[in-house]
């Protein structure tokens, strides 16, 4: 008789048999060992004759005897030296490789931290994906693979140059706490030493101090370093104050000359040349004739007709293809250089040293491309940004237009559709703009249509 297997009710609940994922903090020290030497049993043997330094600043050996490194490996294999010659390192002997793994991963993991600006305190608790860049050293015959590294040791370089005599440099590179652990576990289990420990130590300390004292010597032999050797400093204050004097004097006559020029322009100018509001608020005409329907027509028509030029031009960019008449190529030729000696008067009459933009119209039909082959001419020559507008911007030339007397230069009343123009703008301190202006009016008068 078979036997039926009982079949799982389902519900909230899960059966108490499941198998449940191995869960494990990547930025605990702890858990990632815990879960490694589950995988790997071989990673917690000590490791025969082990010898392992890291050199250190004063401030580093500080900053590493105030935390807990206890807490991953026991004094005997973890050692903090520091000698009165300023020759600082920590001493590792007698290791497993996970326990070097641990070590280093916490040493950097601090120095990174505070790179970051993150507490350092808990050596154990290390923030996922954090660079863990360093590097130790082991003796010259410790057996250390130097070509070939496996895909998982890769961090792992071996350094060609020895600043240190008899000691090879290890340096690692790592992104986050477990592919560190993973790859120092691997490396180590590679390494063979064969020196006794008692010598070695001796040994470190006599080439670490060697090494200190190289670089001090050299620092202190730089010869730029001593004052006053490859500049006099009396002979170039000497040189130098005239210059600065010039320099000085120089800046004061500019300031005067344009705060005089600022002054000089009469305020009737300025309110002119300025451009105009067109807001409800500044409008008492458009806010009289708004009281009505804001779904309505007769707002709009009202505004319109209260916002008529004396000179047949509107301020509805939207009414001005409705009433614009039909102009021939020569009209619109001749409105357009009005514009510019609008335009000119308009900059004139404003500070030359003040920064201003302003536009002029181009007829479509020939002048178009005939300035697009100057462009990179005028702008040198003028050191101004010249732009021919595009349709999504070109409304903010309309209240610089409004705001110029064209039909004292032309006698063309209407002005043309915006299908037969293209607005360019001058953007530059005034003296340059006037320039630009003049040689963009040159340039049509010496170059008619055929």
């Amino acid at each position: 008789m078979v036997v039926k297997k009982r079949p799982f009710s389902g519900g909230q609940g899960s059966r108490s048999n499941a198998k449940k994922p191995d869960i494990s903090d990547n930025s605990s020290l702890l858990s990632i060992a815990e879960a490694l030497s589950r995988r790997n049993t071989n990673a917690t043997k000590v490791i025969k004759k082990s010898q392992v330094f890291i050199s250190l600043t004063a401030l580093e050996a500080k900053q590493l005897g105030s935390c807990n490194l206890d807490e991953l490996m026991s004094n005997e294999t973890l050692r903090l030296v520091e000698k009165d010659d300023n020759v600082s390192y920590l001493d590792l002997s007698s290791f497993s490789s996970l326990q070097l793994a641990l070590v280093l991963c916490s040493i950097f993991g601090i120095k990174s931290k505070q790179w970051l600006g993150k507490p350092a305190s808990d050596v154990k608790l290390i923030p996922s994906n954090i660079p863990l860049r360093g590097s130790f050293y082991v003796h010259k015959t410790c057996n250390v693979p130097r070509d070939g590294l496996a895909p998982q040791k890769r961090g792992i370089s071996i350094s060609k140059v020895i600043d240190i005599t008899n000691f090879v440099e290890v340096s690692v590179n790592y992104y986050g706490a477990t592919s560190f652990v993973e790859g120092i576990v691997d490396f180590a289990s590679s390494l063979r030493f064969q020196r006794s420990t008692n010598s070695v130590k001796s040994e470190f300390h006599e080439g670490l101090r060697d090494k200190l004292l190289a670089s001090e010597m050299l620092i202190a032999t730089v010869p730029f370093l001593e004052k006053g050797l490859l500049v006099g400093n009396e002979e170039a204050a000497k040189t130098n104050s005239a210059v600065i004097d010039k320099t000085r004097k120089s800046l004061e006559r500019f300031a005067q000359e344009l705060i005089k020029a600022n002054n000089d322009i009469p305020e009737e100018k300025r309110d002119e040349s300025g451009p105009q509001d067109l807001s409800n608020a500044s409008n008492p005409e458009w806010k009289s004739n708004s009281t009505a329907s804001r779904y309505g027509s007769s707002n709009h028509a009202n505004a319109v007709r209260n916002t008529k030029a004396s000179n047949g031009r509107t301020l509805d960019p939207q009414s001005r293809g409705l009433n614009s008449n039909f102009l021939t190529q020569e009209q619109i030729t001749d409105y357009c250089k009005a514009t510019v000696q609008a335009s000119i008067e308009a900059v004139k009459s404003k500070s030359p040293y003040q920064i201003i933009k302003t536009y002029i119209k181009c007829p479509r039909v020939y002048y178009v491309d005939l300035l697009y082959e100057h462009l990179s001419k005028l702008r040198s020559e003028t050191n101004c940004n010249i732009v021919v507008l595009n349709l999504n911007n070109v409304h903010e030339s309309t209240s610089w237009f409004d705001s110029l007397n064209v039909s004292k230069f032309t006698s063309v009343s209407s002005i043309p559709h915006p299908s037969t123009v293209r607005v360019v703008s001058i953007g530059g301190i005034g003296e340059h703009n006037v320039k630009s202006l003049q040689l963009l009016l040159k340039l049509f008068e010496e170059n008619p249509a055929a």
